[in-house]
Order: structure tokens, then C-alpha cells, then sequence
């Protein structure tokens, strides 16, 4: 019988404005434990309103990781996220059995419970030189570059030069050091907050009226000389951002943003159901900790 590691990760996911912030914050409270936010957008730190970032009253009742760590200007992706979160985990697990992660960018969640694909970034000075040895002696010396980087040729098309490209550039990505995650230590138990329909959407749309009461549309603007980065590819900058330069109207622009949102969150919820390893649980907070302690 295989020996499961007793240390327990809590994933708390969620649609966005399900109310997960507070009840993250209660259940890492009972457990006496610590948060990693799993949100693309939370992690950075000039986007603050526009990604309803936990305010200072909820950081300072438990102690949150990955919340304004970043900077829109460095490059950051699932990859090194589920990196960083392993080792945070590995010093966590030293002094908690139980440690919460919650936010609702499921591919974050999916990277640093279960590791991704090793796919290292296309390298263009080996891929200059294969098509090269390509064009010089042909594909049957990239296939004997198969045979001496010792590629599983069953899932290769070695009729197909650009798939033995792609292949060796993976190979040679792994083997400068890349590994595979390694997630034994902890056993992840995954959950997903929701509401009744009606009662998100109502919530996302008061959600967003408050964002503009505390300075959204300020912050939005201080961040348009920067809207070509991959960070301010999110719902409601993007919105805003068409409302300054002229297109739509700043009353069509709060429309979209709700509207956008709401449309996120249902893509949320679509994910989580997908994944197989979920379990949908009500925001009712003592009626979770009652199923926890029941096991």
C-alpha cells in the first residue's frame, strides 16, 4: 500500500466575486495556516482595483504569497509560477500540515498542483542550425539527431521535419535542466465556490460599481502607455482603454466591463467543472469546515 503524504493542499477556486477572498481567509484561520493566491492578474503590482486585489485589512488577518509580488514589466507565466509556489510549499509543509490556495486561474491551480508540460521556448539558434543540417543532408540525419538524443519515437512523426525540430528543441529544453514538477509531498484536494446565477452576476455588477467609487477609471488610465502588455490583456482595462481612445462612451464602457466579467466568470465556472477533480460547495464556511473535519 502506497504511503500518502499527510500534508494537504486546500484549493479554494472560484468565479470571480464568489466571495473567495473572506472565505480563504476563515478556513486558513481554523487551520492556522497561510494563503497563496493562485490569481494571473492579482500577482502584479500596479494592477490593483481593476483585479480586486485583497485589501490591507484582509492581508494583515492571514498571511497571503503571490498578491503584488511582480511587475507588469517582467516576464511571468504558469511555468515559473508553478515553480515558485513548489518551493513556497516545501518551506510551508515544514511548519503546516494544511496550507490554502485560492484564486480563480485554474491553469495556475492546474501548474503548481500537477505540473505542466515541459515545453521549453522555441529556440531559434538550434532551430537556424537543424533546418540547416535539414537542407544540407536531409531528414535522415535529423532523424539520427532522434536516435542519439534518445526521443520517444512513438510519439514523434519522423516523416514530418518541423515535429523532429519541435522535438529535439523539447529534448534539449529538458535536458539543460528543466524538470518535471515534483508534487509528491502534498495532496491537493480541490473545491469551487458558486452562487445561484442571478446572485453572481448581481454581485460582479455591484462588484464593479464599487471598483469605480474607489478610482478605477484613475488607475486604468495611469496604465494606457502600457496596454500593449500581456497584463493589461484583462477584462475591464481593456474595456477602458476603448473608452479613451474615443470608441464607446464611458456609460458603455462600464456596461462592457460588467458584462465582460460576467462573461469570465462563466468561462470560470465551465473550467472547474471540467477538470473532473473538483467539488462545487456553497460559500457556507462552517458547513465546509464541518465536511473537512469530517475527513
Amino acid at each position: 500500500m502506497e504511503h500518502q503524504p499527510i500534508k494537504k493542499l486546500i484549493v479554494l477556486a472560484g468565479p470571480t466575486a464568489v466571495g473567495k477572498t473572506s472565505f480563504a481567509i476563515q478556513v486558513a484561520k481554523y487551520f492556522n495556516t497561510e494563503i497563496i493566491s493562485c490569481d494571473s492578474r492579482q500577482i502584479y503590482k500596479e494592477l490593483n482595483i481593476g483585479v480586486a486585489r485583497p485589501n490591507e485589512n484582509e492581508l494583515s488577518e492571514v498571511k497571503h504569497h503571490f498578491i503584488a509580488t511582480q511587475s507588469i514589466f517582467d516576464p511571468y507565466d504558469a511555468g515559473i509560477y508553478s515553480q515558485e509556489v513548489n518551493q513556497l510549499l516545501r518551506k510551508l509543509f515544514e511548519i503546516h500540515d494544511v496550507v490554502v490556495m485560492t484564486g480563480g486561474t485554474g491553469l495556475y491551480i492546474k501548474a503548481a498542483t500537477e505540473g505542466l508540460d515541459i515545453l521549453p521556448p522555441k529556440n531559434e539558434q538550434l532551430r537556424q542550425q537543424l533546418n540547416f543540417i535539414l537542407e544540407t543532408e536531409g531528414l535522415q540525419a535529423l532523424q539520427a539527431i532522434v536516435d542519439s538524443l534518445d526521443i520517444d519515437q512513438s510519439k514523434t512523426d519522423l516523416s514530418n521535419p518541423q515535429r523532429i525540430i519541435r522535438a529535439i528543441e523539447i529534448k534539449q529544453g529538458v535536458t539543460e535542466g528543466q524538470k518535471p514538477l515534483d508534487t509528491s509531498f502534498f495532496t491537493p484536494s480541490y473545491y469551487f465556490l458558486n452562487r445561484g446565477r442571478q446572485e453572481l452576476y448581481t454581485r460582479i455588477n455591484q462588484r464593479v460599481d464599487q471598483m469605480l467609487k474607489d478610482g478605477f477609471e484613475a488607475e486604468a488610465k495611469s496604465l494606457l502607455p502600457y496596454r500593449k502588455l500581456n497584463a493589461l490583456n484583462t477584462v475591464g482595462y481593456k474595456d477602458f482603454f476603448s473608452f479613451f481612445d474615443g470608441e464607446i462612451s464611458k456609460d458603455i464602457a462600464i456596461e462592457k466591463m460588467k458584462q465582460h466579467t460576467r462573461n469570465y466568470a462563466k468561462r470560470q465556472l465551465t473550467w472547474f467543472r471540467n477538470q473532473g477533480s473538483y467539488r462545487e460547495i456553497s460559500t457556507d464556511v462552517e458547513l465546509f469546515l464541518n465536511i473537512m473535519k469530517l475527513g
